[in-house]
């Protein structure tokens, strides 16, 4: 999008400077058009023919004029055709042959799309030290990526071909963030049939294509306009509140507390055992505030109720011991 703009803004340029040397030739030489534009053309491309309408004193310095800014127009658009055709073509290869060092990796995040909202994803996941793969088709957005060290592949996420690239199939989650959700339905949709166990957010634009994805193979999606506009609200309604979570979530140096989930294992030392006997609250100061078995959610659970294997446990406590639990 980017490098369309810029070729636009570039020609325009072009066609405006051809339009007032053309204009120029009329009313200093009074000839006609045809004239006018032939000798615009052949004097800013430097071609070698000569002056087809001898010039006046007038005439040589405003061809001069036309000499000077119409090679450096002409000369800084080629550079510029070139310079992105064959850095597109360079990335593309030096990107490929950088995924092979990735062929093995597993378990990663893989994140379709480096936008803005890709960029934040990809800080968060940098921070957090998980791996992941970035799929991304646009120059520009590639180059960003590509300085900050992140693992980017310059491709086209939708084609089957650079899902295979990223390691889909080897990945724990996808995360697609293209620009459009027709992008974002197709690429749900190759990743759920390459992988059909892996964990898949998408975000919507749209709130009616919410379901689509969900019909697809999404397990979650994300609508950033309602989602911000339900924090706008609940800054306005609940300040306190929201900036309690945050402080959570985000592991702020001024809050000791974290937020956690935990996923009890066959063979966990939790299993089988009741909230109350499983030592959570005694050795690690973590309270259970939730239980999520299969589809269903258990909030503030009893001390009584049970842990069993799978079960994923909503964990509240002080960093550096909750962060502890193995």
């Amino acid at each position: 999008m980017e490098s369309n703009k810029k070729f636009l803004t570039l020609f325009l340029i072009l066609f405006s400077l051809i339009a007032i040397d053309t204009t120029g030739y009329i009313l200093i030489e009074k000839v006609t058009l045809p004239q006018a534009l032939y000798m615009t053309i052949i004097t800013i491309t430097t071609v070698g023919y000569r002056e087809i309408f001898p010039l006046s004193n007038t005439g040589i310095f405003f061809n001069i004029w036309v000499i000077l800014s119409g090679i450096g127009v002409v000369f800084y658009i080629t550079v510029t055709i070139a310079e992105n055709l064959f850095e597109g073509r360079i990335r593309r290869i030096l990107g490929r042959r950088k995924m092979k060092q990735f062929s093995k990796m597993k378990s990663h995040v893989v994140i379709a799309g480096y936008g803005i909202m890709g960029e934040y994803v990809c800080k968060e996941l940098a921070h957090k030290k998980l791996k992941f793969v970035v799929i991304e088709n646009n120059n520009e957005r590639f180059a960003i990526a590509e300085e900050k060290g992140f693992n980017v592949l310059m491709n086209d996420a939708t084609t089957e071909e650079a899902l295979d690239l990223a390691g889909v199939g080897r990945a724990k989650t996808f995360i697609s963030l293209l620009p459009s959700d027709a992008d974002n339905i197709f690429t749900v949709l190759s990743t759920r049939e390459i992988n059909p166990e892996i964990s898949i957010i998408s975000r919507a634009l749209d709130v009616n294509n919410e379901k689509k994805l969900y019909k697809i193979g999404a397990n979650r999606v994300i609508l950033p306009y309602e989602l911000s506009s339900r924090r706008i609200v609940n800054t306005v309604i609940k300040p306190n509140v929201v900036d309690f979570i945050d402080s959570m979530t985000y592991h702020t140096p001024e809050i000791s507390l974290s937020i956690e989930e935990y996923t009890i294992a066959e063979h966990s030392p939790f299993a089988g055992k009741e909230i109350k006997d499983s030592g959570i609250r005694e050795n690690y100061d973590a309270m259970v505030v939730a239980i999520k078995k299969s589809e269903k959610t258990i909030f503030n659970p009893p001390p009584t109720e049970k842990i069993l294997p799978g079960d994923i446990l909503i964990l509240v406590g002080e960093k550096s011991k909750i962060l502890g639990i193995d």
